[in-house]
Formats: structure tokens, C-alpha cells, sequence
């Protein structure tokens, strides 16, 4: 989403007066009320058991889409009871038109935007800040995840250990969930109310809802306010109960680099392995792992660079994804933004810059919360490595250390500290950040950050400092940012797109809702960026505008012209012995980008670019299909394309990326999922394929089969290959 570059008086003069207008708000005061029972329900999404009806119910949802602030067309009454161990939530989501009920989605942690879903928000030490999040659909399916500062930060990784089971009739459906005390965190013994929102997605009408109201003038992700949440009473006298939980695996398999045959390992393998949480109280929870593995994770997709800069992949371990969000400092992006400036990313530990596999020996990381302070800490040992031709690593230590400290309503300051030492060769690298929050009003903040790195043979400026204004309301919105970056700075545990280097960013957007059939909004935004070198000289300036449509059925349009102008002041090699001279170079793009609604049994998707490129041109197209033949079977197709055509020799150039996805899945537990790509610029073809069965909550199965293949013109030959058998156990000692 692009954004409309407005006057800055005006802007300023706007953002004074919603602060003051809406700064001494209070959240809606509703209240839920959770009954102590002895024994819980029978998990079978029926809500027949009489205990269910001890339980006064949340009724009274609010619309957030179409109509805010209306009641919601389609009643949805929640119940609380809990036991000793377990918090139980009941609800009843009437649909007079049940049989349009949409439930696509098996996969635990799949995106269930497309489909009718509940939302469970738990704000356990309602510090009105950070939250638990479950969902489910009409099948059953659980997704979940970790939201903090209010959706700054959202970890959809995290896989708590809770049940849920659904069922549906000729009035609606029905859910029950179990979730464990110990899956979360709290003060033990406090007779605090946690916070609490109930969510409801009508899918065939896009119809959100809440239990506690949701302002469209918190942004479009309001859903995360969780200051604005209501008020979970009536649980008392609980504690986490489990001290222990371990998951202990063994993994079994064979794996064959045929590029790199001093690759280790490179044959049989056999490995056990172990990661255990440990509960040091309630709100204090130590995380350690032995000889790590992540078999499991899914092969990044496939991307085509064409910049000057790092390409940004993000992270998938889930071990780096839980409590991520609490060592997370860099620079704000726009929505469907891929980050710039992070000065810690997870991936680089345990994978080399090339993506390969790093051995993780072990590591430890105690998170935690104690009144107003937030706190981390972890060091991680990865062992050396050799990767053949392409070189080794040393032994190495990553270590790092964070504080936070709430203040106000809404806001915080913090420090971070990051650490990162080789035990045999190369230099050591260490980064202290001070950061701050400040969230002024439901739409106004205020966040940078203040760094500085010290690294042995680097004597330039080694600083970083960030400073970012933002307002964000339905009708409009506006945010200037200012980043600067010293030559010298190095955060060799973070992901920078540029050092060097002074940033100035303005942006702002108008937002309509025209009464026009099919269309729900009506966007028009700007956004310029500027970035000159410390002699001041230009390396980028990118300003552009335009429209964007989201229609009633979830679909979305955005479309931009954008003037360009890229500064060089060496060359860079576009791909292999192709390389672009120094100079200036300036020109125009447009920009089209479509998403079908994901509610249909077939979507398409869909853009293209083109224009002014290093002196020449450039148009690149994407086209997508997304398809349900069955319930049970997803299948979906990518397919991008680049032309390039510079005035350099060899710039005249075509990329193709075909990209195959299939998820089968058996039930909630159980699924098939493959992943092929077909990459003609690196000459490579890859194949992921993964069978997972959850045989019960927090164990796992999994089959994993991966292979690349070199392909050169109609001769495709082999390059790595590995099967693997990863079983996963996991235990709560008494």
C-alpha cells in the first residue's frame, strides 16, 4: 500500500489535534467472567454439557467491516470455565445460512483469512501491550501466535500446545478449546483480570467483528490493539503447574551434496537431539536446546535480484521465532513491506550467507516479564562447518541481551546489546542500541533507535540512529522517518540493506468509502524516499503515487507511477559478468498489482512492472492460480518473469521462476505439503517435500525429502539430495 505525501503543517497541525482528542481514551470496559469447575468438558465442539451453561456468555459482537460500529449480522455468544490446569473456551457462532459456511484450510497455522473464523485474544498480564493469539475455522484447524506492541510484532511460528475441536449443524457451528495454563505465561497466584477480545470472520461477506469494539481509526491492523481489549475475570489461584516441558527427537536420514562432496555431513546420518523450556516462574521461562535441528522447515522461496542490495528471506525456525519479537530493533516499514534495516535477524545464526545449513551445538534463552520491565537473553554456539568450494566457518558464539521498560499508557524505551564471537579465527563484533516507543493517542507514534558497533579494523563512524513519526487513521495518514547509517557500522547479527548512507522518507494516503457496488475502499497515497551517501551525494530517490481498491469479497487492487533516480559511484555486477557503471540514472515505472479473493474456490493473482532500468528498460509480470478441487487438496502456481534489456554487454537477459505448491491434507493433523521450483536464472530446480503428523498435541512426524538439480539447457543433473525422518516426543514431567 502506497501513501499520499501531504502538507507537513498540515499534517503536523492534524496529528496535535487527534492526540489531544483521543489521548486520555480508555478501552471499552467490557467484562467476561471464567467459572472454576472441577472437571473440564469432553472436547467434541458440541457445548452440550451443562457446565458450559454455569458460564454468563460474551455476546454483543460489534462490526469492524462493513459497517463499524454496527452489531454484528450474525449473533456469536463465548463461555469461559476452567479447571486448575486448563482455561476452556466455549462458543456458539450462529449462521441461519450455515451451508455458505467457507472451511478450506486443514494445515495447522495456515491463514484462515479465507475462511468463517473465531479469534481467542489473551492479554494474560494485561499489560495492555502484548498478547496470546488462537484461531480456528469450521474444521478444527489451529493457528496461533505471538503478538507484541500492539502488532508491531506478530510471530506466527509459535506453536502452543492447546486442542480444539469444532462441529457444525443447520444454525452454525460450534467450538470448544483447550488451553493449557502452562502454554502460557502470567503472574502465578495473581488476582489481576488478564485482557481478553473475542474475533469473529464472516467469510462470504468479509464480515469482522468483536466482542470488544475495534475502531477503524486504529489502522488497518487495529485488530492487535490490545490496550483496546476488554476485561477476563474470575481466574484464581492458578499456576503454570508444569515446571518441565521437553521435546526430545531423533532424526534419521541421508544426505548427498554432489557440488561439495567435503560438505559435512555428506552421507548416513543418525542424531538425537533435545529442546526443553524451562518455567523459572510463572512469567519467567529459560528455552535450551541440544544439537538443533530443523529439518522441518520449509526451502525459501525462490527470488531474482536485480538490485544492488541483499535480498531479505525471512526466518522460519521456530526455536529464533519465539520471543523474536522481544529482540526485534530496526527501522519501520510500510505494510507488505519486506524489512531494510534490522539490527538483529535470526538468520544468521545457524546458515551461512548462501543459505546452507550451520551445526547448532546448543544454546540457552531466558525471556521474561516482571511489572513494567520486558527481558531477554540468549547465547547460541553453532559448531564449525565446511561447505567444500564455498568455503567454511569457524566455531562461534552469538550472544545477545535485551530490557525493555514500559511506560505510559502505551509506550517504552529499551537497550539491546549483540555479541558475536569466533572461537578460532576472524574478528569479533559487538552492537549496544538504545530504543524507544511512544505511542501518543490511538493513532499517533513515535519510535527510533540510537546504535553504535565495535568491531576490531574498523575505524570509521559506526553509528545508526532512526527516528520515525506516524499517523494512522481510516480516512488518512501520514509519516515522515529520518535514518542515518556511518560507513563503518557493522551489526554483523543484524540485516543491513545499506551502510553509509542518509535516508529521509515522507509518506501519507486518503482513504475512501464510496458506496460504489463491489468496492469496500478506496485508497489514493504517495510515498517518497531519498537517500544520499555521508558526502551527501544521491544513491537513490524513489517517488511515486497512486490508487488502491479492496472489494467487498477480500479481493484487492493497488496500482503506482513512480520516478526513479539511482546514484552509482561504482559499479555492481547486475548478475555474472554483467556489470552496471558508475553514473546516474533516472527514469519512470508503473507498477499493477491484483489478489483474487481466497474465499473462492479458484483466486488468481497477478502484476507487473516496467519502465526506465540503469539506462535501459525492464518489465517484470507475475501471474498466480490458487485452486481447491477438493476440501482437502490446495494447489497453487507462480509463475515470474523478468526482461531485462540494459546497454551493457551481455544486458540484454530474460529470468523465469515457476513456482509449484500442493498441501494434502488427511485432517487437522495431518498433512502432505510439496513445494517445487523451477529457477532458470539459477540454473537450479529444487524440490521440498514434507509429511507431518501431529500424533498428539506438541509431537510430531515428519518425512522430508529434498532435492536440487542443476539444470543446463535440456541436461539437468544432480546436486543435493537428502531424505530425513525427524521424530519429535514431548514430555511434561510432574
Amino acid at each position: 500500500m502506497e501513501h499520499l505525501k501531504l502538507s507537513g503543517v498540515g499534517l503536523l497541525t492534524i496529528a496535535l489535534c487527534n492526540v489531544s482528542a483521543s489521548y486520555s481514551q480508555t478501552p471499552a470496559g467490557r467484562t467476561a467472567v471464567a467459572i472454576h469447575v472441577d472437571q473440564g468438558p469432553r472436547l467434541d465442539g458440541q457445548l452440550t454439557e451443562p457446565l458450559w451453561s454455569r458460564s454468563t456468555p460474551a455476546t454483543g459482537f460489534v462490526q469492524r467491516e462493513p459497517n463499524n460500529g454496527e452489531p454484528a449480522s450474525q449473533q456469536t455468544e463465548v463461555r469461559l470455565v476452567y479447571t486448575d490446569r486448563i482455561l476452556f473456551v466455549g462458543a456458539r457462532l450462529h449462521d441461519p445460512e450455515a451451508s455458505r459456511l467457507v472451511a478450506s484450510e486443514y494445515r495447522r497455522d495456515a491463514e484462515l483469512r479465507a475462511d468463517d473464523t473465531f479469534e481467542v485474544y489473551l492479554d494474560t498480564f494485561h499489560d495492555r501491550r502484548n498478547a496470546f493469539y488462537f484461531a480456528t475455522n469450521a474444521l478444527g484447524t489451529q493457528r496461533d501466535g505471538l503478538v507484541r506492541n500492539e502488532g508491531d510484532d506478530l510471530n506466527w511460528q509459535w506453536d502452543g500446545v492447546w486442542s480444539v475441536a469444532c462441529s457444525r449443524d443447520s444454525e452454525g457451528w460450534s467450538v470448544e478449546m483447550a488451553i493449557p495454563f502452562s502454554t502460557l505465561r502470567f503472574r502465578t497466584g495473581s488476582t489481576d483480570d488478564w485482557g481478553v477480545n473475542f474475533g469473529r470472520l464472516v467469510a462470504r461477506s468479509r464480515e469482522e467483528s468483536f466482542w470488544t469494539p475495534i475502531s477503524r481509526n486504529f489502522g488497518f491492523f487495529g485488530k492487535w490493539r490490545v490496550s483496546a481489549f476488554g476485561s477476563l475475570q474470575g481466574i484464581r489461584d492458578i499456576g503454570s503447574h508444569a515446571r518441565f516441558h521437553l521435546w526430545p527427537f531423533i532424526v534419521g536420514g541421508w544426505d548427498r551434496d554432489w557440488e561439495n562432496p567435503g560438505r559435512e555431513p555428506n552421507g548416513g546420518a543418525f542424531e538425537p537431539g533435545i529442546d526443553a523450556k524451562v518455567a523459572l516462574g510463572s512469567s519467567i521461562v529459560a528455552d535450551l536446546t541440544y544439537n538443533t535441528d530443523f529439518a522441518q522447515v520449509e526451502s525459501d522461496q525462490q527470488q531474482v535480484n536485480l538490485t544492488r542490495f541483499p535480498l531479505f528471506y525471512p526466518e522460519k525456525r521456530t526455536f529464533f521465532l519465539e520471543n523474536a519479537g522481544l529482540f526485534t530493533v530496526g527501522e519501520r516499514t510500510q505494510a507488505f513491506e519486506q524489512p531494510t534495516t534490522l539490527l538483529f535477524f535470526s538468520r544468521r545464526i545457524g546458515l551461512s550467507e548462501d543459505g546452507d545449513a550451520v551445526p547448532i551445538i546448543g544454546g540457552a534463552r531466558v525471556t521474561g516479564k516482571s511489572g513494567p520491565w520486558d527481558f531477554g537473553a540468549f547465547d547460541i554456539v553453532t559448531d564449525k562447518a565446511s561447505f567444500g568450494e564455498k568455503g567454511s566457518l569457524p566455531k562461534t558464539s552469538f550472544a545477545a541481551l535485551r530490557v525493555k521498560h514500559d511506560l505510559l499508557a502505551r509506550s517504552s524505551v529499551g537497550a539491546l546489546y549483540l555479541g558475536k564471537v569466533p572461537a578460532e579465527e576472524g574478528s569479533s563484533n559487538q552492537v549496544a542500541v538504545a530504543d524507544c516507543n511512544f505511542a501518543l493517542g490511538e493513532s499517533f507514534s513515535i519510535l527510533g533507535f540510537a546504535a553504535k558497533s565495535f568491531t576490531p579494523g574498523l575505524s570509521g563512524s559506526s553509528h545508526a540512529f532512526d527516528i520515525d513519526a506516524a499517523l494512522n487513521r481510516d480516512r488518512y495518514g501520514w509519516g515522515f522517518a529520518y535514518l542515518d547509517i556511518g560507513d563503518d557500522f557493522n551489526s554483523e547479527m543484524g540485516f543491513l540493506q545499506r551502510t553509509g548512507a542518509r535516508k529521509y522518507r515522507g509518506n501519507g494516503y486518503l482513504s475512501f468509502r464510496p458506496s460504489w457496488p463491489g468496492v469496500r475502499r478506496l485508497f489514493i497515497g504517495a510515498d517518497t524516499q531519498y537517500v544520499t551517501d555521508r558526502e551527501n551525494r544521491l544513491q537513490t530517490l524513489q517517488a511515486g503515487a497512486g490508487p488502491g481498491i479492496i472489494f467487498n469479497d477480500g479481493s484487492f487492487l493497488f496500482a503506482n507511477y513512480y520516478s526513479n533516480a539511482e546514484g552509482l559511484t561504482e559499479p555492481f555486477e547486475l548478475r555474472d559478468a554483467i556489470e552496471i557503471p558508475t553514473g546516474t540514472y533516472r527514469g519512470n515505472q508503473v507498477f499493477l498489482h491484483y489478489e483474487g479473493s481466497r474465499s473462492r474456490r479458484i483466486s488468481a493473482m497477478g502484476g507487473l512492472m516496467g519502465g526506465a532500468f540503469y539506462g535501459g528498460k525492464l518489465a517484470s509480470w507475475n501471474l498466480g492460480l490458487e485452486g481447491r478441487p477438493h476440501q482437502r487438496l490446495n494447489l497453487g502456481a507462480q509463475y515470474y518473469r523478468n526482461d531485462v534489456d540494459v546497454p551493457v554487454v551481455g544486458g540484454t537477459f530474460a529470468t523465469n521462476i515457476l513456482i509449484g505448491r500442493a498441501t494434502l491434507a488427511f485432517s487437522p493433523q495431518a498433512y502432505l505439503r510439496a513445494l517445487v521450483q523451477r529457477d532458470d536464472d539459477a540454473r537450479e530446480l529444487r524440490a521440498n517435500i514434507l509429511f507431518r503428523y501431529t500424533y498428539k498435541p506438541g509431537a510430531d512426524l515428519f518425512f522430508v525429502y529434498d532435492e536440487t538439480r542443476g539444470i543446463l539447457g535440456e541436461l539437468p543433473h544432480q546436486k543435493q539430495r537428502r531424505l530425513l525422518v525427524k521424530m519429535t516426543f514431548y514430555f511434561v514431567p510432574e
